[in-house]
C-alpha cells in the first residue's frame, strides 16, 4: 500500500458517516435510511438537504458514526448537499415516527414528513383569543373524583396504569374534568405540556372559548388543517421552545415537537375521524397518542358518552382505568330548571307518513316540534349523514343510475344544477346525457343536506337557516363562523352531518331532529351499527344542555321503526348495545377481539388488478394463523379511473404474525395497507 493511500484513508477518518431517512417512500423491503458523508458530525433530527439517485430531496438525520477505511475503491458515499436546520426533530418525534412505520407498515420516509412543516414566515400577528375569564366552576364529587383519579396518579410507577376511559352521558361536565386536572398537574410542574384531541374542526372555536377561559391565551395553540403553512411553523417553533403550553388540535397535533407532556385528553374518542383512512400513513391518532404518552411517561385520558365498543371492552379488562360520570345534577349546583330532566325522544314510522300522503322528509311531528321551537325562539338541529340534494338519481326513459365515469359512483345532484362526485369531485355540465340511452331527464333519489334545506325553507320560509357538509366546510374560517353565528342565535336552524354531532354546548337548542336514521344503518360493514348507534345518541345529546330554558326533544325519523339499534339509540342504553355488538364480534373474531389488515389494491387496468390480488391471495393463503376473504370488488369499485380490489386479512389480537408482515412489506406500488381498517367494505 502506498504512501498516498494511507494518507488519503487517514483522511477520510476525520470525516463522519450520516445516516438519514429521506422524506418520500423508499420500498419497504429496502434500507429507510441511506449513508452520506459529512465533514463535521450532524446530531440526530437535523433536517438537511440530500442528493438521492438523479434528485434532490429532505431528510432527517437518524444517527452519526466515524468514517472507517474503506479498501474496496469501488464504495464512494456522497457528500450532504446542506445542513437545513439542526435537531429539527426531537429523540421523541423520531422514537414515534418508527414506531408508526412499522405497526402501519408505511415507509419511515413517508411517516417522518407528517413530522416536518413547511418551513414559511408567517405574516400574522399572535393569536388573540379574546375570551373574558370565567369564575371557578364548583365541581360535583364525581368530577372532584375524576380530577383526583386523572392528576394524582404518578406514571413513573410502572405498576400503575395511566390510560383512563372517562364515561359519562353528554351534559355530564367531562371537559370541566379535563380542565381541572390540566390545572392540578400544571401547578405542581408548570414546565410541563397538554395536548387535547378533537375529532374534528368545528369543534375547534368551542374548544379555545373553553380552555381560553381558564388558561393564558399565548400559551394555547390550535394544529388543524384550517390553519395557514406559516401560522403552523410558527406554533410548531413555539410548542418546541416550550411557549406554548396546552396544543387543542385535531389528528395531525399527535406529530408536535412536545417537550415534556403532562396529559393527553381524546375528546369524543368514539370518533372515526381520528383514523386516517385516505392516504399514508394510515394512522389511527388514538393508538398513536397512547405510545406518545408511553414515550413521555404521562397520562392519556379518552372521554366519550359513547364509548368505542374497544375502548370500553379495554377499560371493563383493566388495559384502562374506568371513570364514570353520571348526568349533572343541576340542583345540587344550583342551576335554574333543574326540573327539566329527561329529554323527549319521538321514533317517526315514515311508512305511516307515506300512508298519510307526507312525501317529504319532514314527517308531521318533526314539523310540530319546528313550528313550537320556532315560536319560542329555541334553535334546531337537523342531521343528515349525506350531502347534497339526493343520493343518487337515474334516467328517466331507462332507469340506469347516473355514475361519475372516474369512480364509478352514483352522483349527486347538487343546487346549482350540475351532478358531483364526493369522491373526485368530478362535475357534469347543467345538460348531462345518460350513458346508457342518451336521456338527459333524471329523478333525483333519496336525501341530502341541500334538500332538507329546500323542504325546510318551503314549511318555514322566515327561518334562518345554516348548513354544515364537508362542501361547505372547504371554504376560508367556515369553522369559526358557524359556530360563531348558531352559537349567538344569528341562525335558527342549523342542518348538517357527521361533523355537527357531537361535542358543541349549545344551551338553547332544543329541539334534535334525525331526518334518515336507516341511511346510517345501511351499509354492509361491521362498524356500521356502532357508528349509527354513536351518531345517534351524540346529535341527540345536543338537545337538553345545562342552563337550558326548554326540556330537550329528539325525533329519529325511520322506515324501520323496530330496527334494534334504533331503539337502542332512542333510549340511550348504552350497555345493551354493547353486550349485543360485543357477542356478535366474538363470534367473528373481529376487533377487540382480532386484528384486521385490508390490502386494496388499484390500477388503471382492470387484468392487472385481478392477476395482483389473485397472487397476492396465493402467497397470503400459504401463511398459519391467519384468515383471508376471497378477494372481492369492495363498495366504491374504482376511484378516479382506477379499477380496485381488496383481500381482508384476520388475525388474532396479538403481534402481526412474522410471516404476514414479511409479506405485506413485498407489495409493490398500487398496494394499499390498511391496519385497523375503519370499514372492511
Amino acid at each position: 500500500m502506498n504512501y498516498d493511500t494511507i494518507l488519503s484513508m487517514k483522511a477520510k477518518n476525520n470525516k463522519h458517516i450520516i445516516d438519514v431517512v429521506p422524506l418520500t417512500k423508499i420500498p419497504l423491503t429496502s434500507h429507510q435510511s441511506f449513508s452520506y458523508l459529512s465533514e463535521t458530525e450532524i446530531p440526530a433530527g437535523t433536517l438537511v438537504s440530500i442528493p438521492l439517485f438523479r434528485r434532490n430531496l429532505e431528510g432527517i438525520v437518524l444517527g452519526v458514526r466515524k468514517d472507517f477505511p474503506r479498501f474496496n475503491a469501488g464504495i464512494e458515499l456522497k457528500k450532504i448537499d446542506k445542513i437545513i436546520e439542526e435537531k429539527f426533530l426531537t429523540p421523541d418525534q423520531i422514537e414515534l415516527a418508527k414506531v408508526i412505520s412499522d405497526y402501519y407498515i408505511s415507509p419511515l420516509g413517508v411517516v417522518m414528513k407528517n413530522f416536518v412543516p413547511k418551513r414559511v414566515k408567517p405574516r400574522i400577528r399572535n393569536q388573540e383569543l379574546g375570551i373574558k375569564k370565567r369564575k371557578n366552576i364548583i365541581l360535583t364529587k364525581e368530577q372532584n373524583d375524576s380530577v383526583e383519579k386523572i392528576s394524582k396518579t404518578n406514571c413513573k410507577l410502572k405498576i400503575v396504569n395511566c390510560k383512563f376511559l372517562l364515561y359519562g352521558p353528554s351534559g355530564s361536565g367531562k371537559t370541566e374534568v379535563y380542565i381541572n386536572a390540566i390545572s392540578q398537574i400544571a401547578d405542581r410542574n408548570p414546565q410541563l405540556q397538554f395536548l387535547i384531541l378533537i375529532p374534528e374542526k368545528t369543534l375547534t372555536p368551542q374548544a379555545i372559548e373553553r380552555y381560553g377561559a381558564y388558561f393564558k391565551s399565548e400559551e394555547i395553540a390550535v394544529i388543524s388543517s384550517n390553519i395557514s403553512k406559516g401560522q403552523l411553523y410558527s406554533t410548531w417553533q413555539k410548542i418546541k421552545s416550550g411557549e406554548i403550553k396546552i396544543v387543542i388540535g385535531t389528528r395531525m397535533a399527535i406529530f408536535a415537537p412536545f417537550r415534556n407532556l403532562g396529559l393527553i385528553v381524546i375528546d369524543e374518542e368514539q370518533d372515526m375521524s381520528y383514523k386516517q383512512w385516505d392516504m399514508n400513513p394510515r394512522y389511527d391518532a388514538r393508538k398513536v397518542a397512547e405510545k406518545l404518552a408511553e414515550i413521555h411517561k404521562c397520562k392519556i385520558v379518552r372521554g366519550s358518552a359513547t364509548p368505542s365498543v374497544e375502548s370500553y371492552w379495554r377499560a371493563l379488562n383493566k388495559e384502562y382505568g374506568l371513570i364514570e360520570l353520571p348526568k349533572l345534577n343541576l340542583k345540587e349546583l344550583g342551576i335554574r330548571n333543574y326540573e327539566l330532566g329527561k329529554t323527549n325522544t319521538t321514533i317517526v314510522d315514515m311508512k305511516r307518513e307515506r300512508w298519510d300522503k307526507n312525501y317529504t322528509s319532514i314527517s308531521k311531528k318533526l314539523k310540530s316540534e319546528i313550528a313550537y321551537a320556532l315560536k319560542y325562539n329555541q334553535q334546531i338541529i337537523l342531521f343528515i349523514n349525506r350531502q347534497g340534494m339526493s343520493s343518487f338519481s337515474i334516467c328517466e326513459a331507462c332507469k340506469t343510475v347516473l355514475r361519475c365515469p372516474k369512480c364509478d359512483r352514483a352522483l349527486i345532484y347538487e343546487k346549482g344544477g350540475f351532478y358531483q362526485c364526493n369522491h373526485c369531485n368530478y362535475k357534469t355540465d347543467i345538460f348531462p346525457k345518460c350513458k346508457k340511452c342518451g336521456g338527459i331527464n333524471f329523478k333525483n333519489i333519496g336525501l341530502g343536506t341541500q334538500k332538507v334545506e329546500k323542504e325546510i325553507l318551503n314549511f318555514f320560509p322566515l327561518a334562518k337557516i345554516l348548513v354544515a357538509d364537508s362542501a361547505n366546510s372547504k371554504k376560508k374560517n367556515f369553522q369559526e363562523e358557524i359556530y360563531s353565528k348558531f352559537s349567538k342565535g344569528e341562525a335558527d336552524i342549523l342542518i348538517g352531518t357527521q361533523m355537527i354531532s357531537k361535542g358543541w354546548d349549545l344551551p338553547r337548542v332544543s329541539l334534535i331532529g334525525i331526518i334518515d336514521a336507516d341511511n346510517l344503518l345501511s351499509l354492509p360493514d361491521f362498524f356500521a351499527e356502532e357508528k349509527a348507534f354513536q351518531s345517534i345518541v351524540q346529535v341527540s345529546g345536543r338537545a337538553n344542555r345545562p342552563g337550558a330554558k326548554f326540556p330537550g326533544v329528539v325525533v329519529i325519523q325511520t322506515f324501520q321503526p323496530e330496527n334494534k339499534i334504533v331503539q337502542l339509540s332512542a333510549e340511550n342504553n348504552f350497555q345493551n348495545f354493547f353486550e349485543k355488538v360485543v357477542e356478535e364480534r366474538k363470534a367473528l373474531n373481529l376487533p377487540p377481539f382480532g386484528s384486521i389488515v385490508k390490502l386494496v389494491f388499484q390500477d388503471y387496468n382492470f387484468q392487472r388488478v385481478e392477476k395482483e390480488v389473485s397472487d397476492a391471495f396465493e402467497k397470503l393463503e400459504s401463511i398459519l394463523g391467519v384468515k383471508l376473504s376471497e378477494p372481492h370488488i369492495p363498495l366504491v369499485p374504482k376511484i378516479r379511473g382506477r379499477f380496485r380490489k381488496q383481500i381482508i386479512i384476520k388475525f388474532p389480537k396479538n403481534k402481526i404474525p412474522e410471516k404476514l408482515e414479511k409479506e405485506l412489506k413485498k407489495l409493490g406500488s398500487g398496494w394499499i395497507i390498511d391496519r385497523d381498517p375503519i370499514s372492511i367494505i
